[in-house]
């Protein structure tokens, strides 16, 4: 980055948010250039993310840098440590999984084409294998209910 524009970026870094282009790099090297939450350096075309100085909305304390997606899901769990653990517990053992075992459905976004096309190929192996699959689920449930 030219002197110019390292410039133009301490100036604004100190107006937004009272830091210096310095302390932004130190952090940057503490975090060896990637993202706080997720670990990523590169985005999905290969070229290094731009991170973006993440602090709290409420109290205005600067945190660290983070990538726009992981950025907005903290705004989004508006910035709420525990909602943050919940969603990590929720993630970890979801409750279908912890009362019936893993079950599965076509991966993508609900609603989209490619994602129809999947569950079409989804439901049709799963009539080949309908006998099987009920199968599985009955013992299943068999196996939730002496648990319980």
């Amino acid at each position: 980055m030219n002197t110019k524009a390292r410039r133009a970026k301490d100036l604004r870094l100190r107006r937004e948010f009272h830091i210096t282009l310095d302390q932004h790099d130190t952090v940057l090297g503490s975090q060896l250039k990637a993202c706080a939450i997720c670990g990523n350096i590169f985005n999905k075309k290969g070229a290094p993310l731009q991170l973006a100085v993440d602090h709290d909305h409420k109290t205005g304390q600067v945190r660290g840098l983070l990538c726009w997606p992981c950025n907005k899901a903290i705004a989004i769990l508006q910035d709420n440590a525990q909602r943050c653990y919940n969603a990590y517990k929720y993630l970890s053992l979801p409750p279908f999984e912890r009362i019936y075992g893993k079950i599965f459905t076509a991966p993508g976004e609900v609603g989209t084409k490619k994602r129809k096309k999947q569950l079409a190929a989804f439901n049709a192996a799963r009539e080949k294998d309908g006998e099987k699959a009920q199968l599985q689920t009955r013992t299943r449930s068999k196996k939730q209910k002496s648990i319980r």
